[in-house]
């Protein structure tokens, strides 16, 4: 009896251990569902979201957003009309596709120097119109740039050492 007791007891352990093992590696998996679910009753179409580590994706119906975190890398699917931002460390990239275009975000810390008129003078030798740009710093540190060129679009913000570069592209 004390042997069959020990048995049913091993057993009943390494199933738990078993379940729990299963459980915790799909928990990620878990928490994609329910945010998936979360979404369509919000918005009412279906989503479909993969994470993983410190990147995620989402699609729904012709869109897909890209979340990327902690890369250090600049976009290699950027425009290469855009001007490579380097005046700081690479935090997060996301990418959207949509039916009407595709747009980039790449947030930036650790940001020093005269980045908003430097880049101001990037965007027009890379032959970028209808720029307008806001210094709110004397140090040209803070502040908005943008400016387009055909279809494309790009705006760089910048404040206390962190910087937000957005790029549209129409179709």
């Amino acid at each position: 009896m004390l042997i069959l007791s020990r048995v049913r007891s091993a057993v009943i352990i390494l199933a738990a251990l078993a379940i729990s093992g299963t459980i915790t590696s799909c928990q990620k998996k878990i928490g994609d569902v329910l945010v998936e679910k979360a979404i369509e009753q919000s918005t009412g179409k279906k989503v479909d979201i993969n994470s993983g580590g410190q990147n995620i994706t989402i699609q729904s119906e012709g869109q897909k957003i890209e979340i990327q975190g902690d890369t250090g890398v600049w976009p290699a699917d950027m425009p290469a009309d855009v001007p490579k931002f380097s005046g700081g460390q690479i935090k997060a990239v996301t990418r959207a596709d949509t039916p009407e275009g595709k747009s980039w975000n790449v947030m930036c810390e650790n940001v020093t120097g005269n980045i908003v008129k430097n880049f101001e003078m990037q965007l027009k030798n890379n032959g970028f119109k209808n720029i307008s740009t806001i210094v709110t710093s004397g140090e040209s540190e803070g502040g908005m740039v943008s400016g387009e060129k055909e279809k494309l679009k790009v705006v760089l913000m910048t404040g206390k050492g962190t910087a937000s570069l957005s790029v549209v592209k129409e179709l």
